[in-house]
């Protein structure tokens, strides 16, 4: 029997309003431990549901009732849409949750929305986040100091 066969499976759920006070504090503690929580990120932790509202959407991963990673799509106000706040349970890492996330958001994104694009900003410290996005087709459009986030410094797009 493979690992794949053992594990429970992962089950993704869109705007779960259950799943959103886990969806902060897996992002607050991966934020924690490379940078420091700016003003959004304190604004996420404090009121996550606006990432179901006004277009937003926020999609979690679960194993069994454990809410193990999440990730969410926020609609801009120039109708852009950022792939945001991606975080995965440190003891789930390594089991594929990042790319079930990752798969559920671009295929809704557009077979739902009708999307074309989508983009990013990470940082160049998150090697596994930025491994994750090459292999899904996601490009670089961007290098250097971000004039809005203090931790971004990469931004990618990607083409749907």
């Amino acid at each position: 029997m493979d690992q794949t066969d053992k594990d429970p499976p992962v089950i993704i759920k869109r705007n779960d309003r259950s799943a959103l006070p886990r969806f902060a504090a897996l992002n607050a503690q991966w934020i924690e431990d490379m940078h420091v929580l700016e003003d959004s990120d304190k604004l996420m932790v404090a009121r996550p549901e606006i990432y179901t509202q006004n277009g937003n959407h926020v999609f979690s991963a679960h194993i069994g009732d454990k809410v193990v990673g999440a990730v969410a799509l926020k609609k801009h106000e120039n109708g852009a849409y950022e792939l945001t706040k991606m975080a995965v349970d440190t003891s789930v890492r390594g089991r594929g949750i990042g790319q079930h996330l990752m798969t559920a958001i671009e295929a809704y994104a557009k077979d739902e929305m009708g999307l074309k694009r989508l983009f990013l900003l990470s940082n160049t410290r998150n090697e596994a986040a930025l491994r994750l996005y090459a292999r899904n087709g996601w490009s670089v459009n961007h290098e250097g100091p971000h004039p809005v986030y203090q931790r971004a410094n990469i931004g990618m797009e990607k083409f749907l």
